[in-house]
């Protein structure tokens, strides 16, 4: 006797599909979702003849998104891609050298997944230079990718001396899109140094402008050296494993008692501790994990191989509990608002389920956690009062230095803003990200940082538009979504402070563009 026949198979089947197509119907049908959908209809009417959202449109006429009708593009890309690039992958290798190499599964898988194999001609007159001509092609993604593992584990400048020769090899041995994106980018890098320079503590600015720019280029580093979905892959790989480091580093923290009684109100939260993991302050790791935690999420969707879907769904889990472990309240705010903006993303009715789960989560959470996150609204908390104060002051300062800005760094801001605080409070910058690059490089700056971002959100907005598969639909959403709890986030704390963290941000956002980029040429391919 069988268990299940096909005809009850089919029924239970059929009961399903009924009982979805009534709550669809019900939902699309209710007052909430009429709103909802009106409202975004009123924005697009009011908005569709802008230029600021004509960033988030794409130009269907080129699908390589090159700028041809600009002529500072045309400058750019002559710049760029008008001279011969002297590192070129060699056609082949010294013999013994090859045997070698191609022998090793870890080299060669290595080597073809980055987009840099070794060649398979074997000569034994072929000269050793050959040998020097992979490395210093292969040299830009292999150091892309080191420094997307260590991003949150080395110091800065480790990262920035590894950053120079990657992007000079980059510039000497790729190609790169000229598009939206890199005209926002160049400005940027042009605007910090020219920031740096009219800095009213030059020789302190100077040094942070250039560090900011060699961050702000690996955005087209990477994109230029990711040329196929199984490099992108790996460096998502690689960006998991070290957020995972992290969340190691985190949990032995907790247990070691680390940091108790520090970065709190000791007379609200006596007692209770923060873990800071590799960053030194707890705020600084959340923001970080804002980043780490939706495309770990993501990725539980997004690989095919049940080992690594284990692997992603352990690595979530694992970051999810450092980030309540951080206490750091704008963090929780921003990690449910991401997931919110996912799951409109994704499927906007499921958020009739959403809503209720995320109040439901406030009894199951911790009570340290609770309490944390609700002492949001208490204004005796020290440190809801200390950003209040700082932001007015903060504001003040635009009043004088709105056009041009300060300069980048701590010595600049600390030059003006006693004269213009509140309370005779200290701070080394404004807490909040917006207010401090406005602060930093004046109205310009502000603007073409926003350029920098509604390009990003451009390109993988009308990825999710064209993309077929879902599982390409879930990452593109989580890094959307991650971007806007990042920004979020941005808006109680200045969130570029620590500059691991802003070269994780931008490593984030090159994988989004290149990730967007192959993929989309994939479908056009089939297509």
């Amino acid at each position: 006797m069988k268990l299940d026949s096909s005809s009850d198979v089919a029924r239970d089947k059929g009961l399903l599909n009924r009982f979805w197509l009534v709550i669809s119907n019900w939902m699309d049908g209710s007052l909430f979702f009429r709103a909802l959908t009106w409202a975004m209809d009123f924005v697009k009417r009011l908005c569709g003849g802008s230029f600021i959202a004509g960033l988030f449109v794409a130009d269907n006429a080129h699908h390589n998104h090159v700028m041809h009708h600009s002529v500072f593009a045309r400058i750019v890309d002559k710049l760029l891609n008008g001279f011969p690039k002297p590192f070129k992958p060699p056609t082949e290798f010294p013999e013994t050298l090859s045997a070698l190499a191609r022998g090793s599964w870890l080299m060669n898988t290595a080597a073809n997944k980055l987009d840099t194999p070794i060649p398979s001609v074997a000569s034994k007159s072929s000269a050793w230079h050959s040998v020097f001509a992979w490395l210093f092609f292969a040299a830009p993604v292999w150091g892309l990718a080191l420094v997307t593992f260590t991003a949150p584990l080395l110091p800065t400048m480790h990262l920035a001396m590894l950053l120079v020769p990657i992007l000079l090899f980059a510039l000497l041995s790729r190609r790169f899109v000229v598009d939206h994106m890199m005209v926002f980018l160049l400005l940027f890098i042009v605007l910090n140094l020219i920031s740096g320079v009219l800095s009213l503590v030059p020789h302190s600015s100077m040094p942070i402008a250039v560090l900011t720019s060699v961050f702000v280029a690996t955005v087209f580093a990477i994109s230029a050296c990711c040329q196929s979905k199984d490099s992108v892959d790996i460096f998502f790989f690689l960006f998991l494993i070290g957020a995972a480091c992290t969340g190691l580093v985190g949990v032995y923290q907790w247990f070691a008692g680390y940091a108790l009684g520090i970065w709190l109100d000791q007379e609200l939260f006596a007692g209770v501790g923060r873990i800071v993991s590799t960053f030194g302050n707890p705020n600084v790791y959340g923001t970080y994990l804002l980043l780490a935690i939706p495309l770990a999420a993501a990725c539980i969707v997004y690989v095919k191989n049940p080992f690594y879907k284990l692997c992603a769904l352990g690595i979530t889990g694992l970051l999810t509990i450092n980030l309540l472990l951080t206490l750091s309240r704008g963090c929780y705010l921003a990690l449910a608002l991401s997931a919110g903006i996912f799951v409109l993303i994704i499927e906007k009715r499921l958020i009739v389920a959403f809503i209720p789960a995320l109040v439901g989560s406030l009894f199951v959470l911790p009570p340290t956690v609770v309490n944390r996150l609700l002492s949001i609204v208490n204004f005796q908390d020290t440190s809801t009062a200390f950003r209040l104060s700082i932001w007015q002051g903060s504001l003040r300062i635009l009043q004088d230095f709105w056009m041009i800005g300060l300069g980048q760094g701590i010595d600049a801001y600390n030059r003006v803003y006693p004269y213009y605080a509140f309370a005779a409070i200290v701070s080394p910058h404004s807490h909040n990200l917006f207010i401090q690059v406005f602060v930093e490089m004046g109205v310009v700056g502000l603007l073409v940082f926003i350029g920098v971002l509604a390009c990003f959100f451009r390109v993988m907005v009308n990825f999710l538009r064209n993309a077929t598969e879902f599982r390409l639909k879930v990452v593109a959403a989580a890094m959307i979504a991650a971007v806007i709890g990042f920004l979020f986030q941005g808006i109680f704390d200045h969130v570029f402070y620590n500059y691991r963290v802003m070269l994780t941000f931008y490593v984030f956002i090159g994988l989004g563009i290149a990730f967007a980029r192959i993929h989309h040429v994939k479908a056009v391919r089939l297509s």
